[in-house]
């Protein structure tokens, strides 16, 4: 009997672990507010090379004469406006953020790059909001939230 329980621990333990797949980021977020809100603050604060504008980052952010999708051919194609493909990308990377059952003000878009004192969390490109009445932060607040029109 003693021979046999390594063999029936051993098959005991083996199970099936099956895990459900992510929700859809972009469940409750609107795509054209992304745009009118919330592209503008990322693009303008944080898609510098050294930072989102760099296609290894989480937050990858492509703007107009920094990271494009396809190298551009030379400074006027760099200078073109962002194409629909690009626009979305973007809107899929900041989505991803929202993946998470969460309240919006622990969502990393707000948090991180808000001040140490309310709240922020190490980013190292410092403080981009000035705090949680800061219009930039409050339309990304507004993407997050559900809003369905732009202004």
């Amino acid at each position: 009997m003693f021979s046999r329980l390594p063999l029936l621990l051993a098959l005991g333990a083996c199970t099936t672990v099956a895990n459900e797949p992510a929700a859809d980021p972009t469940t409750g977020l609107n795509e054209t507010v992304f745009r009118c809100k919330a592209e503008p603050v990322l693009v303008t604060q944080c898609s510098y090379n050294a930072c989102h504008g760099n296609a290894e980052s989480a937050l990858r952010v492509y703007s107009i004469g920094k990271l494009r999708a396809t190298p551009p051919a030379d400074s006027i194609a760099a200078s073109a406006p962002l194409t629909d493909a690009e626009q979305h990308a973007n809107y899929l990377s900041a989505a991803g953020f929202s993946a998470f059952d969460q309240l919006p003000a622990d969502n990393w878009l707000l948090r991180k790059p808000l001040p140490s004192n309310d709240g922020g969390y190490e980013h190292k490109g410092g403080a981009i909001y000035s705090g949680p009445t800061d219009p930039q932060y409050t339309a990304i607040t507004q993407w997050l939230t559900g809003a369905t029109a732009c202004p």
